[in-house]
């Protein structure tokens, strides 16, 4: 049987898997991937529901369990959602994923009593009730509110709409799902169990995860390297490329995989 898990690989040497964000596919890692595969051998991956990936109505931890089974061993780099995904292939699979490397994203995105660098839960609960007006203008609405701040954000905008069509329109009913599991989901603790080395990768202009939330990681889990990255939004991979591209080099080279 053919997996519902569809995979873009390219590139030569050590295996690094990219995990993309909510309402995004593959297709958003693709001008980061083509720099990166000089030096890794790069795994692009549709997340269930989305770009080429089969939706199944499966929960969270069997959607985790169907990209354990497609993935390669490798470096996990999650962005944004995708950093909950990868958090916990890195949590449930030790042996499997050398280094995690999260982008721009919260173990836990909404603001809590003892967690106040998050955004409200107001923001997705926004999001939510817009969707069933279309999705595609709450996507480009998510976009604009990722951007917001950041060099050339308008451009950036039209950059990521244009890669998220060329990788395929998303499930419907996987965008609900997403915006729960944002608005949920705790995994403070599972990150400050992980045992293998962690870079967390902010920017000071971020929105969504404001760039705070690197003081609360520190405090929490100081062993997890954070870099906040000046004058960079929600999406570094596309604003920052050559930055993010020289911090994944070095800090896989600065842990070599156990």
């Amino acid at each position: 049987m053919a997996s519902p898990i569809k995979l873009y690989s390219q590139g030569n040497g050590p295996a690094l898997t990219l995990i993309h964000g909510w309402g995004m596919n593959a297709a958003v890692f693709q001008p980061l991937a083509d720099q990166l595969g000089a030096d890794f051998s790069v795994t692009r991956v549709d997340l269930p529901g989305y770009g080429a990936s089969d939706w199944r109505g499966d929960d969270f931890e069997t959607q985790v369990e169907l990209l354990a089974a497609a993935l390669p061993d490798s470096i996990l780099v999650g962005w944004s959602l995708g950093g909950l995904y990868a958090q916990r292939l890195a949590s449930r699979y030790p042996e499997r994923f050398s280094q995690l490397i999260l982008l721009n994203s919260n173990p836990c995105f909404v603001q809590r009593d003892d967690w106040p660098c998050a955004v409200k839960a107001e923001v997705f609960e926004a999001f939510a009730a817009s969707l069933s007006a279309g999705w595609r203008a709450t996507i480009r609405r998510f976009l604009g509110l990722q951007m917001r701040g950041g060099d050339q954000a308008r451009q950036r905008v039209r950059q990521m709409t244009q890669l998220l069509i060329e990788g395929g329109e998303p499930h419907p009913d996987v965008l609900p799902f997403g915006l729960k599991l944002l608005l949920q989901r705790d995994a403070r603790d599972e990150l400050a169990a992980l045992p293998l080395p962690v870079m967390l990768v902010l920017g000071d202009r971020d929105t969504l995860v404001p760039a705070c939330v690197g003081e609360q990681i520190h405090r929490t889990s100081p062993a997890i390297r954070v870099e906040c990255l000046a004058r960079c939004a929600h999406a570094p991979f596309l604003s920052h490329s050559d930055l993010v591209i020289s911090l994944i080099r070095e800090f896989a080279q600065s842990t070599p995989p156990r």
